[in-house]
């Protein structure tokens, strides 16, 4: 039995990670919406605009993935300290993005999405390594519905403000969580089901790290793709529903990071696929029936939450246990990548008649569901068993005090 101080420093340690993940997601969710707000001051498929659209997101990419190869070995307390410096100093450079020459505001993207970037492994890292199996989904499913909740109301706050008390507000928001890295630990203790599982999965790029990989970039690159037709088809539809996505996929990422922890990762994951290629398939069948557009954005909503709690928090610490750090940072790659394909695929979207376009949608998800046919559960088979174990004897009890 753990003792009431076990007990507390056990809840102070889940608290700090999810207070630490919300700053960190939260952040990067504001600095996209003040990235988002400049390019919109540029000309609408001008050169200028598609190479500052492009710029954060792949810098986000590239220095993840390079620090992930490079710092190895590294005191991850002392890191965190310096990665979150770095992004209050990037915080503050952003009020310059709308007075600054074009290149300057290409540097000071670049260097706010390597802020964000050469750091986001070690965190997730950390996060597998002190959270046992059957919390990871829970706390990652807490950690997405507070950071689309903060979204919305800053989304809604930021655009009656300036650029420079957007800016502001974004450093003291990064800069607070300064005060958490007192409450970790100089040594980080593994979790137990991490150390008993080392052997699991062998080597980087395994054959299940690829599986799951090519059923995440099939979906970040339809959802690039969708994103740009549901907005030139979507017309007055899109501004009618634009809140219930978001609102719709924060509680779906707590309820989706549940019942990942309750019967594994990857029957949640394949659900998500098969409903968004259903809304998808639907809006091909009936674009000019209002109902089929809300009922694509409560599933898309559904949908991403799912998969963001999934694949960007849970899943890929669990596959590559010696090189976590760098199954995080290639594998959350394509997340970043949707803004990319998003961006690039625009120009063509005109080309595509619309019952052709949502149909392909539909079809390439149902497609990205065949190699979740051949890869296992990642959540402990044993997990699974305990939990229906212990919901089948409250069942018995409750029959038992029935006729008692």
């Amino acid at each position: 039995m753990l003792s009431k101080m076990g007990i507390r420093n056990f809840k102070l340690k889940y608290l700090v990670l999810f207070v630490f993940l919300l700053n960190t997601f939260s952040w990067y969710s504001f600095s996209s919406l003040i990235m988002n707000k400049i390019t919109g001051t540029l000309i609408e498929g001008s050169l200028e605009s598609l190479s500052l659209q492009l710029t954060y997101p792949i810098s986000i990419i590239v220095s993840a993935v390079l620090a992930s190869f490079s710092l190895t070995y590294i005191h991850k307390k002392r890191f965190l300290l310096l990665w979150i410096l770095a992004g209050v100093v990037s915080s503050s450079a952003s009020a310059l993005l709308m007075s600054a020459s074009f290149g300057v505001k290409l540097l000071v993207a670049a260097f706010m999405g390597s802020s964000l970037g050469v750091g986001m492994p070690t965190l997730l890292t950390y996060f597998t390594e002190i959270t046992p199996a059957e919390n990871r989904g829970k706390i990652g499913g807490a950690t997405f519905f507070a950071t689309a909740m903060s979204a919305i109301f800053f989304i809604m706050v930021s655009q009656s403000l300036d650029l420079t008390v957007n800016a502001a507000a974004l450093t003291v928001w990064r800069g607070w969580s300064l005060a958490l890295l007192y409450l970790i630990p100089e040594q980080l203790k593994t979790s137990e089901d991490l150390s008993k599982n080392k052997k699991m999965y062998t080597g980087f790029l395994n054959r299940t790290y690829l599986l799951y990989f090519a059923t995440w970039l099939m979906f970040t690159l339809v959802s690039g793709f969708g994103a740009n037709i549901v907005t030139f088809y979507g017309g007055d539809y899109r501004n009618r529903f634009k809140l219930i996505e978001p609102a719709v996929a924060a509680f779906s990422g707590l309820i989706s990071g549940i019942f990942c922890d309750w019967i594994g990762r990857k029957r949640v994951i394949t659900f998500g696929f098969v409903s968004l290629g259903l809304a998808y398939a639907i809006l091909g069948l009936a674009p000019e029936v209002w109902f089929s557009w809300l009922f694509f954005y409560v599933i898309d909503g559904v949908a991403l939450g799912i998969l963001w709690v999934a694949f960007v928090v849970v899943l890929w610490g669990e596959i590559s246990y010696y090189n976590i750090s760098k199954s995080y940072a290639v594998g959350e790659a394509p997340y970043f990548l949707t803004g990319i394909v998003s961006s690039i695929l625009a120009p063509f979207t005109v080309l595509i008649p619309r019952a052709s376009a949502f149909s392909l949608a539909a079809l390439f998800l149902f497609v990205a569901v065949i190699p979740l046919m051949y890869v296992p559960e990642t959540l402990p088979e044993k997990k699974i068993r305990e939990r229906e174990l212990k919901i089948y004897i409250d069942k018995a009890k409750k029959v038992k005090e029935k006729y008692a």
